[in-house]
């Protein structure tokens, strides 16, 4: 079968990983694969990965302009940090004559790709444009709900219509979570039969359990971390979202005697999320690393006591389990998202003190109590394979490929 996954967005996000994830699977299955997505262009380590692989990437390249009207680069469905993105815009900032133009420019690379590949199938990834478009050329697709595209829904009032328009017309919405059906359900007025649940995995290569040279992390990285401190990590981008503000906040209520010190990976800058009047403390202790490839999370998981996703808003939480799988608990906010599946005290969102204690309440466990939450949390990762994500998804392709 071949198989055309578009994505709203580079690599760098939770949907593209799982998009690579799947592609992989689904190529070790015997199919073949193409993945379309919008990118910036600008340069970065990982770059000559995706444009010299024509086989299986096509790459919308920004800035696009048609003489009179321009966008400097893809927009974002929300204002969070994109570590492709280098000067962030969204879609609810464009002008009409912006989004006239991305809309027929996106157009004609659909269509491109599409004759150009000639697809069984195409999977769109988020609820939001580029389904609409595979609508008005008039072929047969099924759209994935990641929850960010309804943040976008209620943040972006203009957009709306042809996010609905997009979602009625699919033959099936995978939904990455319970939470997230009955959202998309609601939001986009969809029938239950239409929108099927297929959630999400990890890639088992990089997130496993291993030893791990914390010396050596530490002078990679210039850390200044006492021997004896215990480490937590936080995976995700720096935004009110992701609830950086709460681990900021949490980490002013901890004590010096605690000894505990934050790994924290993602993009975006902390001065833009909590502003000049929020007080913060302590920050010799919260260690900001930037967007990071993924080996490298799993090396400082596989370091940590254990990670933290206090999250407003959260589908699925991808993070969480990439955690889970390096055989550390997570403390995880009560959002029907990874608190679903988490092994980990569950919080409130925007709670710096229960986030707070319950850290100390891991931190603080005997000996033999973590290791055993620490083997819960393995065996529950365990659950999850992008293999049987990939062989779900088939069933409903091979329903759209023989136009059933």
């Amino acid at each position: 079968m071949r198989i055309l996954i578009t994505n709203t967005g580079p690599w760098g996000t939770g949907s593209f990983v799982a998009v690579e994830a799947i592609t992989r699977e689904l190529i070790d299955l015997g199919h073949t694969v193409k993945i379309f997505f919008p990118d910036s262009g600008v340069v970065n380590n990982h770059s000559t990965d995706y444009y010299e692989n024509h086989d299986l990437y096509s790459i919308w390249r920004f800035p696009i302009s048609d003489g009179k009207t321009t966008i400097p680069t893809f927009p974002l469905m929300i204002p969070d940090p994109h570590p492709r993105n280098p000067t962030p815009l969204t879609y609810k900032e464009l002008t009409d004559e912006q989004l006239e133009l991305y809309f027929a420019r996106l157009q004609e690379q659909l269509e491109h790709v599409i004759n150009d590949f000639q697809p069984d199938v195409i999977e769109s990834q988020h609820l939001w444009t580029m389904h609409y478009v595979l609508h008005k050329i008039g072929v047969d697709y099924i759209a994935t709900a990641h929850h960010s595209d309804q943040m976008g829904f209620r943040y972006d009032e203009r957009i709306r219509p042809y996010a609905i328009e997009g979602a009625k017309n699919a033959r099936f919405v995978f939904a990455i979570s319970e939470c997230v059906k009955k959202e998309v359900e609601k939001l986009y007025h969809l029938p239950d039969k239409q929108v099927i649940i297929v959630e999400s995995g990890y890639d088992e290569r990089i997130f496993y359990k291993c030893p791990v040279n914390r010396q050596l992390f530490c002078e990679k990285f210039n850390l200044h971390i006492p021997d004896d401190a215990k480490l937590l990590t936080f995976a995700g981008k720096l935004s009110l979202t992701k609830g950086i503000d709460t681990i900021v906040a949490a980490n002013n209520l901890l004590k010096e005697s605690d000894n505990i010190h934050m790994l924290i990976f993602g993009a975006g800058n902390l001065s833009d999320v909590i502003g000049d009047d929020q007080d913060i403390e302590h920050l010799d202790r919260m260690h900001f690393l930037g967007h990071q490839d993924p080996a490298v999370v799993a090396t400082a998981h596989n370091l940590a006591h254990l990670s933290i996703m206090p999250s407003r808003h959260e589908g699925f939480g991808l993070a969480c389990l990439e955690a889970m799988a390096c055989g550390i608990p997570v403390v995880v906010t009560r959002i029907n998202g990874p608190d679903t599946y988490a092994v980990g005290p569950i919080i409130e969102p925007d709670n710096p003190e229960q986030l707070a204690n319950a850290i100390l309440e891991v931190v603080n466990l005997p000996v033999e109590k973590h290791e055993q939450l620490c083997k819960d949390a393995l065996i529950k990762a365990h659950q999850f394979s992008w293999k049987a994500v990939a062989k779900e998804r088939l069933k409903y392709y091979g329903v759209v490929a023989n136009r059933i």
